[in-house]
Protein backbone atom coordinates (compact mmCIF):
# COMPACT_ATOMS: atom_id res chain seq x y z
CA UNK A 1 0.00 0.00 0.00
CA UNK A 2 1.57 3.73 -0.90
CA UNK A 3 1.04 5.80 1.45
CA UNK A 4 1.73 9.55 0.99
CA UNK A 5 3.15 11.74 4.07
CA UNK A 6 2.11 15.16 3.99
CA UNK A 7 5.10 17.79 4.39
CA UNK A 8 4.21 20.21 7.47
CA UNK A 9 0.63 18.70 8.35
CA UNK A 10 -0.77 19.90 11.62
CA UNK A 11 1.35 22.77 11.96
CA UNK A 12 -1.05 25.39 10.34
CA UNK A 13 -4.01 24.52 12.94
CA UNK A 14 -1.59 24.50 15.71
CA UNK A 15 -0.29 27.79 14.28
CA UNK A 16 -3.72 29.30 14.52
CA UNK A 17 -4.68 27.88 17.63
CA UNK A 18 -1.87 29.59 19.69
CA UNK A 19 -2.98 32.67 17.83
CA UNK A 20 -6.23 32.24 19.43
CA UNK A 21 -5.39 30.96 22.76
CA UNK A 22 -3.22 34.29 22.62
CA UNK A 23 -5.97 36.55 21.68
CA UNK A 24 -8.21 34.55 24.22
CA UNK A 25 -5.05 35.39 26.94
CA UNK A 26 -5.16 38.85 26.15
CA UNK A 27 -8.36 40.07 25.00
CA UNK A 28 -11.87 38.61 25.35
CA UNK A 29 -11.01 34.95 26.36
CA UNK A 30 -14.74 34.13 26.29
CA UNK A 31 -15.14 33.93 22.57
CA UNK A 32 -11.16 33.07 21.65
CA UNK A 33 -10.44 30.14 24.14
CA UNK A 34 -13.07 27.44 22.45
CA UNK A 35 -12.08 28.73 19.23
CA UNK A 36 -8.67 27.87 20.08
CA UNK A 37 -9.52 24.48 22.07
CA UNK A 38 -11.40 23.71 18.81
CA UNK A 39 -8.58 24.42 16.46
CA UNK A 40 -5.82 22.64 18.85
CA UNK A 41 -7.70 19.79 18.90
CA UNK A 42 -7.78 19.71 14.77
CA UNK A 43 -4.33 20.20 14.72
CA UNK A 44 -3.24 17.62 17.59
CA UNK A 45 -5.54 15.15 15.16
CA UNK A 46 -4.20 15.95 12.08
CA UNK A 47 -0.64 16.01 13.57
CA UNK A 48 -0.78 12.42 15.59
CA UNK A 49 -2.47 10.82 12.37
CA UNK A 50 0.53 11.93 9.83
CA UNK A 51 3.11 11.41 12.39
CA UNK A 52 4.53 14.77 12.26
CA UNK A 53 6.81 15.81 15.11
CA UNK A 54 6.83 19.52 13.91
CA UNK A 55 3.13 19.78 14.29
CA UNK A 56 2.60 17.95 17.50
CA UNK A 57 5.18 20.28 19.29
CA UNK A 58 3.06 22.92 17.50
CA UNK A 59 -0.15 21.29 18.82
CA UNK A 60 1.12 21.18 22.36
CA UNK A 61 2.23 24.78 22.42
CA UNK A 62 -1.46 25.24 21.41
CA UNK A 63 -2.46 23.49 24.22
CA UNK A 64 -0.42 25.20 26.98
CA UNK A 65 -1.25 28.87 25.86
CA UNK A 66 -5.00 27.15 25.63
CA UNK A 67 -5.34 25.87 28.98
CA UNK A 68 -3.16 29.29 30.08
CA UNK A 69 -5.88 31.30 28.91
CA UNK A 70 -8.55 29.52 30.25
CA UNK A 71 -7.06 30.00 33.65
CA UNK A 72 -6.51 33.71 33.28
CA UNK A 73 -10.21 33.84 32.39
CA UNK A 74 -12.19 35.14 35.13
CA UNK A 75 -15.50 34.57 33.17
CA UNK A 76 -14.72 30.83 32.01
CA UNK A 77 -13.13 30.26 35.53
CA UNK A 78 -17.08 31.63 37.00
CA UNK A 79 -18.93 29.57 34.62
CA UNK A 80 -16.95 26.04 34.95
CA UNK A 81 -17.78 27.20 39.01
CA UNK A 82 -21.01 27.92 38.55
CA UNK A 83 -22.36 24.57 37.24
CA UNK A 84 -20.01 22.91 39.49
CA UNK A 85 -22.06 24.86 42.39
CA UNK A 86 -25.28 23.91 40.19
CA UNK A 87 -24.68 20.34 40.11
CA UNK A 88 -24.19 20.39 43.91
CA UNK A 89 -27.51 21.59 44.67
Amino acid sequence: MLEVKIKNSGITPGVIACVLAILGIFTVGVLFIPLAIVVASIGTFVAVINRNIGGIGVAALAWILTIAGFFLSPVLLGIVGLSSLGSKL
